[in-house]
């Protein structure tokens, strides 16, 4: 049953996206996206007690919410996520700067940079995202992603009863998002 479910799902999902609202050859000229994402990592943690003891976290999870703003193709986003496992950990906040590439009318990459903040202090970060949009109506539009980070920052986790501190985050995301937009129409050639 899920099986059955799980294909009619992607058939109504090309299926509308055949009726998609913004014309071919349209360029982006802004959008706002508010983002829903979920968060896997795994990072380098280093004994706080005892030096050289380092090994690798557990695949924790992480979820928040992000709101982004872009003009033409260049985004900036703030990401908004809570920490909060069995382990420790604090809030994060994400502040990334990055640049969308067409790879087709709907589907977009997007490589970025930026910064994290915790309550321990700040680290560089980078990744990318590969974003599907579902346009059904117009100026908005649905979409998910997938992406991967890595990041700098540090946190403090427990590990057993043993106090960590953690760094080098490797992340995987997935997640949903709303996104508002208009577009530039294509110049209609009147010369033929």
């Amino acid at each position: 049953m899920k099986k059955k479910g799980l294909i009619i799902l992607i058939c109504g999902f090309c299926i509308i996206d055949l009726f998609s609202q913004m014309p071919n050859w349209a360029k982006e000229a802004f959008h706002i996206k508010v983002e829903q994402e979920n968060r896997f990592y795994i990072s380098n943690c280093q004994a706080t007690a005892l030096s050289g003891n380092s090994r690798w976290s557990d695949i924790l999870m992480t979820n928040g919410a992000m709101l982004e703003l872009a003009v033409k193709s260049i985004t900036i986003g703030a990401t908004f996520l809570t920490d909060h496992h069995k382990y420790g950990g604090t809030n994060k906040i994400d502040i990334d700067l990055g640049y969308e590439y067409n790879l087709m009318k709907s589907l977009k990459i997007q490589p970025f940079i930026g910064c994290e903040f915790n309550g321990y202090g700040r680290g560089l970060t980078a990744g990318a995202k590969l974003n599907k949009n579902f346009d059904l109506f117009d100026y908005i539009n649905f979409g998910v992603f997938i992406g991967c980070r890595y990041s700098k920052s540090k946190d403090f986790i427990n590990i057993g009863t043993d106090p960590f501190s953690s760094s080098d985050y490797i992340s995987a995301s997935i997640g949903a998002y709303c996104l508002i937009y208009d577009y530039k129409r294509p110049k209609i050639r009147r010369d033929w």
